[in-house]
């Protein structure tokens, strides 16, 4: 999700914002601190604010100068990549440069850009005094223009995201482990030609989920059952000014096709494809206690000759219900009902981030699941069964 991806980023370093030209500037400085002499690199993040689609055109290369109290470095920074483009209204997107942080620079030197708007941010420089360079430092210097870099930010850069929750469980039930993954990747970039004729194909994604129950316990550790769950998706969201009230407010939507099976054959196969819409709402501050209603509406669309009665236990909705508070705990219900309404299954997950930073460095969140009535596995989707286990998630 972009909304995802400037809250981190936010987060990972000094952001000062600027305007010029109707769009909003921010610099994103790196989250750790760089050694003197090395290869730094900076984010100008491009906000657009309006209503209505808006260009950008950043240099390739800019002037800017590193500050301590008693010393001034003149700065040229490069850009990676193309530095032009449009953007889709209340959208934002990231251009990075590069730049040689001066071999004398000590402590936490600030950057000064004066275009495409006055920026400011902290840069701090590693002790090397009593160290020879590392590798990766070294390794730095030319990695900024190698073809191997570019190739990964062509094909990754900006286009890889989280989708549904990750997390790894463990309870006394059996199977006693359950565990997700999952992750979207958007198909079109921002000079296809395609995504500028059809504005709502800017948000087409291709999404993957996969979720497994695994009997753990039981001798060689068997799979009891594994989801794989490619989807073809249209996401639009929408950005929300984190000061506003807490009334109302839309997150946007997504419309999608989406394929579910287990992998396997004969009686205990399973498979099924849905097409979908979902939307969310939210209610209260976003940046502090809020409640989310995330509804979903699906019709199956293929061939249902090994689960030909699933409809009795899945329905045709779903409704997820989120309590929490950013960046602090969070308890999400999601609940669906069998077609004939005497079937369904509910879900109750309890999310309490935590930190680690002494030992890992490591952020996530103990997760904590309660799973009550039919179909926690494809295989298993007439049966009724309850479970309680409890272990980390890294996406909620």
């Amino acid at each position: 999700m972009r909304l995802v991806w400037f809250m981190v980023s936010f987060c990972l370093g000094l952001v000062v914002v600027g305007r010029a030209e109707g769009v909003v500037y921010s610099l994103v400085m790196p989250a750790a601190a760089v050694p003197a002499a090395a290869v730094a690199r900076v984010d100008v993040i491009v906000m657009n604010p309006a209503v209505a689609e808006s260009g950008y055109d950043l240099p390739v290369a800019l002037a800017g100068r590193l500050r301590t109290e008693d010393q001034s470095w003149p700065l040229e920074l490069r850009a990676i990549g193309s530095a032009t483009g449009r953007l889709a209204a209340r959208n934002f997107t990231p251009v990075g440069y590069t730049f040689d942080v001066p071999a004398a620079a000590r402590g936490t030197p600030v950057l000064e850009l004066d275009e495409p708007a006055r920026l400011r941010g902290v840069l701090e420089i590693a002790d090397r005094s009593d160290r020879p360079e590392p590798v990766a430092t070294a390794m730095s210097r030319a990695a900024a223009g190698m073809p191997a870099e570019n190739a990964v930010k062509r094909t990754f850069g900006g286009r890889i995201g989280v989708h549904e929750p990750i997390y790894f469980l463990y309870g006394s039930e059996t199977p006693a482990a359950k565990f997700q993954f999952s992750f979207k990747y958007r198909l079109l970039g921002d000079k296809a030609a395609l995504r500028n004729t059809v504005p709502a194909l800017r948000g087409l994604y291709l999404g993957y989920t996969q979720r497994s129950l695994w009997d753990i316990e039981a001798e060689s550790s068997p799979f009891h059952d594994t989801s794989y769950m490619p989807e073809l998706f249209v996401e639009s969201q929408t950005m929300v000014d984190p000061g506003s009230g807490g009334g109302a407010k839309w997150l946007g939507y997504q419309v999608g096709y989406k394929h579910e099976s287990n992998g396997r054959s004969g009686l205990d196969s399973r498979s099924l494809n849905i097409v979908y819409a979902r939307t969310a709402l939210a209610f209260g501050r976003v940046d502090g206690w809020s409640l989310l209603l995330i509804p979903r509406v699906y019709s199956y669309v293929s061939d249902l000759s090994n689960n030909p009665d699933i409809a009795k236990y899945r329905g045709y909705a779903d409704l997820v219900i989120v309590i929490g508070r950013n960046e602090g705990p969070a308890l999400s219900l999601a609940g669906q009902l069998g077609r004939d309404g005497n079937r369904g299954s509910l879900q109750a997950d309890l999310n309490i981030p935590v930190k680690v930073d002494r030992i890992f460095d490591f952020a996530t969140y103990i997760h904590l699941q309660y799973w009550s009535g039919y179909g926690e596995s494809l295989l298993d989707y007439n049966r009724k069964s309850t479970a309680l286990r409890a272990g980390i998630s890294l996406v909620r």
